[in-house]
């Protein structure tokens, strides 16, 4: 399924409770929960939830907690880092998985109101971000992307631990994320190339606030679907 395959199902999802979305969709088994709003919207659209780098065959499908006016409430998650460690910050390559996963972006606010349960939660109108129509944000996600690995790389030889720790780039920034196991520990990410542990915790790479931001007072150009 490619990203504009879906363009035309979008408009009827706007400004919906979850709730009633799923009566109409006939998903009523389908628990919405903090973290899986964006498989809620897969569920919508029949599209498939699987490991494959990126949702769509040309795109990423990402939602992310907005205000009702369209701002974002939160940085937006995009990719996890542990297996792919060693390649990202090791390497010299033209792109990587990163790069490649946010090349092509759908994104879609949604408004999570206080106190409210996910039943009544919505989703505000879709945006369409390709940098490959766009070299001069296709050149910045690059130059992100070195920025972040340079302080990476000088986390790894300079920082008092010895481990990285969250890096900033203009749009993009590296900050741990991880879920404790049952054992209650974490899940370190460990380098090959060093030969050792590289931070005490999982880690991602996130959009900071300023990319949903730009993108919502057009200083980046996009697609508005509606």
């Amino acid at each position: 399924m490619k990203l504009e395959d879906v363009f035309s199902r979008l408009p009827e999802l706007y400004n919906k409770r979850f709730g009633e979305l799923k009566l109409k969709e006939d998903i009523s088994g389908f628990a919405v929960n903090k973290g899986n709003a964006g498989q809620f919207l897969q569920e919508l659209l029949n599209m498939p939830n699987d490991s494959k780098l990126t949702d769509f065959s040309d795109g990423e499908l990402k939602t992310n907690q907005s205000l009702p006016s369209g701002m974002p409430d939160q940085t937006m998650f995009i990719t996890q880092i542990s297996k792919d460690f060693d390649s990202l910050f090791f390497e010299e390559s033209e792109t990587n998985r990163l790069l490649d996963k946010i090349s092509n972006l759908l994104y879609l606010p949604v408004v999570k109101p206080d106190n409210k349960k996910p039943e009544d939660w919505y989703f505000l109108p879709a945006y369409h971000i390709d940098s490959n129509q766009n070299q001069e944000l296709k050149e910045l996600y690059r130059l992100d992307f070195l920025d972040i690995k340079q302080q990476i790389l000088e986390h790894l030889d300079n920082s008092k631990d010895g481990y990285i720790h969250t890096s900033n780039g203009k749009y993009i920034q590296i900050r741990s994320k991880d879920s404790k196991r049952k054992d209650g520990t974490y899940n370190p990410i460990y380098s090959d190339v060093l030969g050792r542990n590289v931070s005490n915790k999982n880690h991602a790479f996130y959009f900071q606030k300023s990319f949903m931001k730009d993108i919502q007072n057009g200083v980046i150009p996009s697609k508005r679907i509606i």
